[in-house]
């Protein structure tokens, strides 16, 4: 009858072969990376989309007022929705 090894003791087997921590340090990295890079590709397409509504509201209604837009500015910014980047002079 075959033995069955526990999950541990075949990690930690694996883990001590010459250059296991760096490539599993290496791994983690990259992943994180993977996905702080989904994310920022999420926000964008969010900020796209927010910008391409306000435009087909601004094109049937007119343009919002100065007062509308810095509430929702701040609404955003309380809600962790956008960063403190500089907006846009109203031209």
């Amino acid at each position: 009858m075959t033995e069955r090894t526990e999950w541990a003791q075949v990690r930690d087997r694996r883990m001590n072969e010459p250059g296991a921590q760096e490539a599993y340090q290496a791994t983690r990295l990259a992943e994180a990376a993977v996905e702080k890079a989904h994310l920022a590709a999420l926000h964008a397409a969010g900020r796209a989309a927010a910008r391409e509504m306000v435009a087909e509201y601004e094109s049937e209604h007119g343009t919002l007022p100065e007062g509308s837009r810095q509430r929702a500015r701040e609404f955003l910014m309380e809600a962790g929705l956008r960063d403190d980047e500089p907006s846009r002079a109203a031209g």
